[in-house]
């Protein structure tokens, strides 16, 4: 033991520690006298240090978080984004995200990606967290400029730019505010399709291969405006005044806002395009629910529409039938009437009045039909009988 602490050099003093039995997990300390103590220098080493720094802690707090110069809430920032007329006036509301309290590795990072973009003048910088196609977070930093915005991969140790991709503002289509951070929907694929999209690929080459067509008709999800998306989260700094679901509403505010006053620079006769709509995850669910149910309604009214023109037309022929040809027509004229009754009923608010019609008339046609099959029979029976008793006279 006393070798043990020798080695130690001037740390003599340093406590035996051991494993509290009453509380695990926690250190405590006894003297070289315990008959119980175990003694571990290096983990000794390492409690005097914790408690060292918990000690520098107290004694030194951090920094407080530096608030929005002029602005109180983020309210101010999205308001000020959003009456901003004039792409410098823009640039003017966006120098406040330059003041929150980055670190100096991110604040050079905004700064060298601002420089690196083509497209001049950038108009701000946002530290994010892009989510790939394998949903995994990668720390990107969005460059927005007044026709488009560039997603920059940024190496801060190196403090180099390794590589970026431009989106013009025009194939944005919806902003959609998520409960983790911001999804850009686009109108083609940003980066590699995941897994997801594969499998539907997969699923309708096996229909079009089983149904031997080439159109895309298959069980997948449908390519809509909200088929192509990059989720983006916000990276705060260290002491951002903000919270997450605010830097979100600043980001969203301030790509809607380009986006609309680069529609306003464009000429008239130019490919017109609509600035994109800020929605939530429960409007958008809404829109697409909406949609479903007018389709629906539309796939009803048509099936409707056929099935009574349909059982019209069958109506109508069997009357006429019935009336030409009543010996022979009943049971033709009550089979060609099945279908189309069938088909009436399965269809949503169908013509119940025509149905009822057509069905009076399928039941007095399977009548007819029953009392004529009832009189050749009979007829059949009557013959055979007067031939037998003319055979037993002879």
């Amino acid at each position: 033991m006393q070798r043990q602490h020798a080695r130690a050099g001037p740390e003599e003093a340093l406590p035996l520690v051991r494993w509290s039995s009453r509380t695990p997990g926690i250190v405590s300390s006894t003297s070289p006298d315990a008959p119980s103590a175990r003694l571990c220098p290096l983990l000794a080493r390492a409690a005097l240090a914790a408690r060292q720094r918990c000690e520098h802690s107290k004694r030194a707090p951090g920094p407080s978080p530096l608030p929005l110069s002029g602005l109180s809430s983020s309210e101010s920032l999205v308001d000020a984004i959003s009456t901003a007329s004039t792409t410098a006036a823009l640039a003017e509301a966006l120098r406040e995200v330059e003041q929150w309290q980055w670190t100096s590795d991110q604040e050079a990072g905004m700064k060298r990606c601002k420089m690196y973009v083509p497209e001049q003048p950038a108009l701000a910088a946002f530290y994010v967290s892009s989510v790939n196609e394998w949903k995994l977070l990668q720390p990107r930093v969005l460059v927005l400029t007044p026709s488009s915005y560039f997603r920059v991969k940024y190496d801060q140790k190196s403090g180099k730019v390794e590589h970026y991709r431009k989106t013009p503002l025009r194939d944005v289509l919806s902003l959609e505010k998520t409960a983790d951070g911001l999804k850009i929907y686009l109108r083609g694929q940003d980066g590699r399709a995941g897994p997801q999209k594969w499998y539907q690929r997969l699923e309708r080459k096996v229909a079009q291969i089983s149904t031997g067509s080439k159109d895309n008709a298959f069980s997948g999800r449908v390519k809509d405006e909200f088929y192509y998306a990059r989720e983006y989260r916000p990276s705060l700094p260290a002491g951002a005044p903000l919270s997450a679901d605010q830097v979100t509403d600043v980001l969203a505010a301030a790509l809607h806002k380009t986006a609309e006053l680069h529609r306003d620079s464009l000429p008239a006769d130019g490919a017109p395009f609509e600035p994109p709509p800020v929605l939530t995850t429960d409007e958008r669910r809404q829109i697409l629910h909406d949609r479903k149910a007018a389709a629906r309604a539309e796939e009803e009214r048509a099936e409707r529409e056929a099935a009574e023109a349909e059982l019209r037309h069958a109506v109508e022929v069997a009357s006429a039938s019935r009336e030409l040809e009543p010996k022979t027509s009943s049971q033709i004229n009550s089979a060609v009437l099945s279908r189309p009754i069938k088909r009436a009923r399965r269809a949503v608010e169908a013509d119940a009045s025509l149905i009822s019609r057509a069905e009076q008339l399928k039941a007095e046609l399977e009548e007819e039909h029953r009392v004529r099959v009832e009189a050749e029979r009979l007829e059949r029976e009557r013959a055979e009988r007067e031939a037998a008793t003319a055979e037993l006279e002879a």
